[in-house]
């Protein structure tokens, strides 16, 4: 007979996604993850094979606990400039914070993980994605209302937002004060135009 687990695994991925944004990959230890999860290697290990299984884990749930609370706006049928506007500034907005210095998990694990990991890298690339298809969504809702010209290339300009999406996380993760980033933000969408 089979012993029952005695946590739950999405809890213990969330926790362990917390301790891989905070710290990277490389920098986690096993250790890390039993005491920010709670659970033992041995428990641990038996579900989730290795280190790496976890990490991937973590970033599918990152992907999706992001995706749900910060692109769903963008991928509503009447999202346009202004949703793009919200979502932008609202990420602005933690410049100069501790949560900020953490970057995006995403981010750093394309800075940490990209070019050796081929797992990681096609995490990476899934959820720029679908950053992409949620500005791409906005920015032809944007033209449906007359924000933007009808000839727009969205793809070009979802492209462009992608890049200012990661300056903020690495502007975030520097420290920079929210004004900073504010600057650029308000630049990005004045180019929009």
């Amino acid at each position: 007979m089979a012993r029952s687990l005695e946590f739950e695994p999405s809890e213990a991925v969330e926790k362990a996604m917390m301790v891989f944004w905070r710290k990277g990959f490389e920098a986690t230890s096993v250790t890390d993850l039993e005491e920010e999860t709670g659970v033992g290697r041995k428990s641990l290990y038996r579900t989730f094979h290795d280190k790496h299984d976890l990490f991937l884990k973590a970033l599918e749930t990152y992907r999706r606990l992001l995706s749900a609370r910060n692109l769903a706006p963008m991928m509503e049928p009447d999202a346009g400039l202004d949703t793009i506007s919200r979502f932008l500034r609202g990420l602005a907005a933690y410049g100069g914070t501790e949560e900020a210095k953490m970057g995006c998990l995403i981010c750093n694990t394309a800075l940490e993980r990209s070019t050796d990991d081929p797992e990681a890298a096609r995490q990476v690339q899934l959820y720029f994605d679908q950053i992409r298809r949620a500005f791409a969504n906005a920015l032809n809702g944007a033209i449906k209302r007359g924000e933007l010209p009808a000839d727009t290339d969205v793809s070009r300009h979802a492209n462009y937002l992608l890049g200012i999406l990661q300056s903020i996380c690495v502007l975030g993760r520097s420290g920079a004060d929210a004004d900073v980033i504010l600057d650029v933000v308000d630049t990005a969408l004045a180019g929009l135009r």
